[in-house]
């Protein structure tokens, strides 16, 4: 699968990304090979585990700018969820959001894999 079809497949607009990484494929491809090696998905899990919420506020933060800049916007918006709830120390209806970023960050590592 290319860097194109991975978009299309995700039903996000490839050429937008494209634009924000200086219209190199290359780069598309760089950096969605290095988003399915990239720690942050990992330790936002831990931090869910040890219920740190400062520390899944970072880590969704950190998550919502690298989907933001890959034009992943499901994973995006999910984030921005988890995000907007931990801002202020909040906790309720982090779990759920969670499971969305979870479901997303695992559907989109599973189509990563298949691009060449």
């Amino acid at each position: 699968m290319t860097a194109k079809e991975f978009y299309e497949t995700i039903g996000q607009n490839y050429e937008e990304v494209l634009e924000r990484l200086a219209g190199s494929e290359a780069l598309v491809l760089r950096f969605l090979k290095k988003f399915s090696t990239d720690k942050t998905f990992s330790e936002l899990e831990k931090a869910m585990e040890a219920r740190d919420i400062e520390m899944i506020f970072r880590q969704s933060h950190t998550l919502k700018g690298v989907a933001a800049n890959l034009g992943l916007k499901p994973l995006f918006e999910h984030t921005q969820v988890l995000v907007e709830i931990t801002r202020h120390g909040g906790s309720e209806g982090i779990d759920e959001a969670f499971e969305k970023i979870k479901k997303d960050y695992e559907e989109i590592i599973r189509l990563i894999a298949e691009v060449e």
